[in-house]
C-alpha cells in the first residue's frame, strides 16, 4: 500500500484566496490557501508519525477519542472565529492498494465549525458536490496543493504583504 498525502481541507466563505491568505498570515495561522469558485480553501498538511508497519489514522487522532486530527481541528476552530460565519472541515484517511484490489480506499469526514467550536458532522458527499472540483482533487490526492494555480502559503507572507493582500482581496473577488 502507498500513502496518499495526509491533508485536511477547510472550506471557507471568503471569496478571495489572497484575502484568506492575508487574514491567516496576520492571525499566525500557517496554511496553504488555494482559490476556488465556491470560496477560498485552506489546506492543512497533516504530519504522520514514522510508520512502525502499517499506518493507522488513529495515530493522527487525539488520545481522547476525537474524530478530527488535532492540527486540522485547531485550524478549523481558528478560521471559524476569523470568518464569523463558520467553515467546513474535510478530513480523509486514504491509502492506495496495488495488490489484487487496486485503487483508493479509506474514509472521508466533514464537520461544521462556527465561533471557534466544532459542530455537527455533515454529509461529506453533499459538501463535495457543492464545492469546486479542486477540493475533491486535493482531498483524494489527485493533485498536490502546491500545484494548484493561485496557491499561496500564509506562513511565508511578510506581515506588510499579508495586510495588503487582505485589503486588496476584500475590494474584489479573485477566484
Amino acid at each position: 500500500m502507498s500513502e496518499v498525502p495526509a491533508v485536511a481541507v477547510v472550506l471557507t466563505p471568503v471569496a478571495s484566496a489572497p484575502a484568506l491568505a492575508g487574514l491567516c498570515a496576520m492571525s499566525d495561522v500557517d496554511v496553504h490557501v488555494v482559490p476556488s469558485w465556491s470560496g477560498a480553501v485552506a489546506v492543512v498538511e497533516l504530519e504522520r508519525p514514522e510508520p512502525a508497519g502499517d499506518w493507522d489514522i488513529g495515530e493522527l487522532l487525539a488520545a481522547t477519542g476525537e474524530q478530527v486530527p488535532p492540527q486540522a481541528d485547531e485550524v478549523a476552530k481558528a478560521l471559524s472565529r476569523l470568518t464569523k460565519t463558520g467553515v467546513v472541515l474535510i478530513t480523509a484517511s486514504l491509502t492506495t492498494d496495488s495488490g489484487v484490489e487496486q485503487g483508493l480506499s479509506g474514509q472521508l469526514t466533514a464537520w461544521r465549525y462556527a465561533g471557534g467550536e466544532q459542530g455537527e458532522q455533515v454529509a461529506v458527499g453533499l459538501v463535495l458536490a457543492g464545492a469546486d472540483d479542486v477540493v475533491e482533487d486535493i482531498v483524494l490526492g489527485r493533485v498536490r496543493v502546491t500545484d494548484v494555480p493561485g496557491h499561496q502559503r500564509s506562513g511565508d507572507l511578510p506581515r506588510w504583504k499579508a495586510a495588503r493582500m487582505f485589503a486588496k482581496g476584500l475590494r474584489r473577488r479573485q477566484p
